[in-house]
């Protein structure tokens, strides 16, 4: 089990026995009892905002090392002018990547999906529209989000997507929940650029990879802006990215490859229970 998932376990059983121990000697102890309720839920959004600690369930965060081999990810396409831009970078390459792709966004640009594809590279799903509130959706809205961006990939590629990176990352137990009932895999990141942000510049997104890059890493970038109102600084910073690579001798592989998955569930597969 994980440490964080221990310890959420441990503070919650911890907290109940607390209360129940103040409640049966007629010893309330508020304000201890609000101060530990507080920390215990700071303790859950934590878990929500960095899914690395994997608190409610695994998040393949990083492949296994020991074959120079990366996961470059790019997040929020496809876009026609951006996304093609990255496409065109990486064709010459022998670098391949994997787009996390907002299915409506791939119902309005099919052909860049495809494109995509063609050139050799991995679709992942990154939600059905870019909801920043998804982690307090239910499970069946999840899953139904998750099968309706399934269905926008496989329409335009022929392709089922196998893999899920939620919406700025995060991960609650009813996202967890829904992912399951969807049948695909989370997958977070080990380093990123921090791209998504509009003031970001091409050196600062650079240095960050730099500081973080290293033998199994995924890495998360942009090849779009959430609402596609700028071009994230990941795109500029692309030629060099890729000569950083070739300088440490790593390759960037789809995360399908760097992780040796086998064939996923069909995201079309009947749920076993769409009760919340």
């Amino acid at each position: 089990m994980r440490p964080a998932r221990a310890l959420m376990f441990a503070s919650t059983a911890g907290i109940a026995a607390l209360a129940l121990h103040a409640a049966l000697r007629g010893e309330p102890g508020l304000s201890v009892c609000a101060a530990l309720a507080l920390a215990w839920l700071a303790l859950l959004i934590a878990g929500v905002f960095f899914p690395q600690l994997e608190m409610y369930a695994p998040v393949v965060s990083r492949g296994p090392a020991g074959g120079s081999r990366v996961a470059l990810t790019f997040d929020d396409g496809p876009h026609p002018v951006t996304t093609r831009r990255v496409l065109e970078i990486l064709a010459p390459s022998r670098h391949r990547a994997t787009f996390f792709v907002l299915g409506e966004k791939v119902r309005r640009h099919p052909d860049v999906v495809r494109e995509i594809r063609a050139g050799g590279h991995s679709v992942g799903i990154h939600g059905d529209v870019h909801d920043r509130l998804h982690s307090f959706r239910t499970p069946g809205t999840v899953r139904d989000q998750l099968v309706r961006a399934g269905d926008a990939v496989e329409a335009a590629t022929g392709v089922r997507p196998r893999f899920f990176r939620p919406p700025l990352g995060h991960t609650s137990l009813t996202t967890v929940r829904g992912v399951r009932r969807a049948g695909v895999r989370l997958i977070g990141w080990s380093s990123r650029g921090l791209d998504g942000l509009r003031s970001r510049t091409v050196e600062a997104c650079l240095a960050r990879v730099r500081r973080t890059i290293d033998d199994g890493a995924i890495v998360m970038l942009h090849d779009a802006a959430e609402r596609d109102d700028f071009e994230p600084a990941s795109v500029r910073a692309l030629p060099r990215l890729l000569a950083l690579l070739d300088e440490r001798g790593l390759t960037s592989v789809g995360v399908d490859v760097l992780l040796g998955d086998p064939a996923a569930p069909d995201l079309r597969a009947p749920a076993r229970s769409r009760r919340d």
